[in-house]
């Protein structure tokens, strides 16, 4: 059946919230439809004003807390809200972190679960940060039209102009407040590392260009790494396809425990970086280009295989490579629980098992949420 109209735009609800979404709004319901709620709390009893009304659901803008959830909490940063004034790069400062954390497995689960069709998802509770503050190596700053660093106001193209950022490395901090005014005009972003050519991860330096990818939570690269190793379960005799290996973070520890291994990637900056950061090791091969066009080619035989897509996934070309290879254990690292849940689905079409998912809280303060994803092969 479908949904009626919620009463005209600028008529104010009050409604009970249910859920917290992915996306960062909290979830509730009018006659059955649906409304995303920028701002409020699972449990909470809020007062709002419709903004969209679409055929099967509506968002809503926040007015009043009735009954406050006691996850709230007040938000540390000043520039932090959800209006065209504020900072968009945090969603989620006025919920205490242990009930992030919470909403952040609950989200996995539901995705696999309603996008996946995965009924009883194997997801375990998400592993925090280290850090939930001053954890972030990396930013892009946005200039205003007279020359200050901001960053974009939520679900807009406004530069938000900051003088500090509570989830930036006290570097980029220290940078950030000794850059007050940007000398060309013509400027309109500005990406910065907070160590600029040399990362220290492990004991390892890693050379990673201005233009290549790096994750950017330091304090949890560790953690990552070692769940990605343990979950391919490396033997010596293996032959290791690593896709989409950006600098090359995940082939450094992966080339001294196996006898060869593939990289993957179609960035140009990153190709250099990962020669750099893989030299010396004779049984490594790199292969440039994108994924969806280069597994298809490769004849050699993987045990193993490591995703670690962009957000929109892997996509159904690479997935029908991994089945046609086919490869027996599959590792798939995922900043989008979505497009994990719909190349899962086609894996799981294919003779593949999901064993289990992983949550990484890489980005505390965010919705955002990193997984690790492990797949076995059903054999005949």
């Amino acid at each position: 059946m479908q949904s009626m109209p919620l009463p005209h735009p600028a008529h104010e609800l009050t409604l009970h919230l249910d859920a917290m979404t992915y996306g960062g709004a909290a979830l509730g319901r009018v006659e059955g439809k649906a409304v995303f709620v920028t701002g409020g709390l699972p449990g909470e009893l809020v007062r709002v004003a419709v903004e969209e009304d679409r055929a099967h659901f509506a968002r809503a803008r926040l007015l009043q807390v009735i009954e406050p959830s006691p996850d709230r909490i007040t938000p540390p940063c000043p520039h932090f809200g959800w209006d065209a004034a504020s900072c968009g790069g945090c969603h989620w400062q006025h919920i205490d972190y242990a009930a992030q954390l919470r909403f952040k497995t609950a989200i996995v689960r539901e995705q696999l679960q309603r996008l996946g069709h995965i009924p009883d998802p194997p997801v375990r509770d998400i592993l925090p940060s280290p850090a939930i503050w001053q954890y972030r190596n990396h930013a892009q700053f946005h200039v205003t039209s007279d020359g200050r660093l901001g960053f974009q106001a939520a679900r807009s193209h406004r530069v938000v102009p900051i003088d500090q950022c509570l989830i930036l490395e006290p570097a980029l901090q220290a940078w950030l407040q000794a850059q007050r005014q940007v000398d060309h005009s013509d400027e309109r972003r500005r990406s910065v590392r907070a160590s600029s050519l040399q990362l220290l991860i492990s004991n390892f330096q890693f050379h990673v260009s201005p233009d290549s990818f790096f994750q950017v939570n330091t304090s949890l690269i560790d953690t990552l790494v070692d769940q990605v190793l343990t979950k391919l379960e490396l033997s010596a005799t293996d032959t290791v396809l690593d896709a989409y290996c950006g600098v090359g973070l995940f082939s450094r520890f992966i080339a001294p425990q196996v006898a060869h291994i593939i990289g993957v990637e179609s960035s140009v900056s990153a190709q250099a970086d990962f020669a750099l950061n893989l030299a010396g090791f004779a049984n490594v091969e790199f292969r440039f280009g994108r994924v969806e066009q280069v597994l298809p080619k490769i004849t050699t035989h993987f045990d193993a295989a490591l995703f670690d897509p962009p957000r929109a996934g892997c996509g159904p070309q690479v997935i029908d490579a991994v089945v046609a290879q086919p490869i027996d254990r599959v590792v798939m690292v995922s900043c989008d629980p979505a497009t994990l849940a719909r190349d899962m689905r086609q894996l799981i079409d294919h003779r593949y098992t999901l064993i289990e998912v992983q949550p990484i809280d890489l980005f505390p303060h965010t919705y955002h949420i990193e997984t690790i994803a492990v797949l076995r092969r059903v054999k005949a």
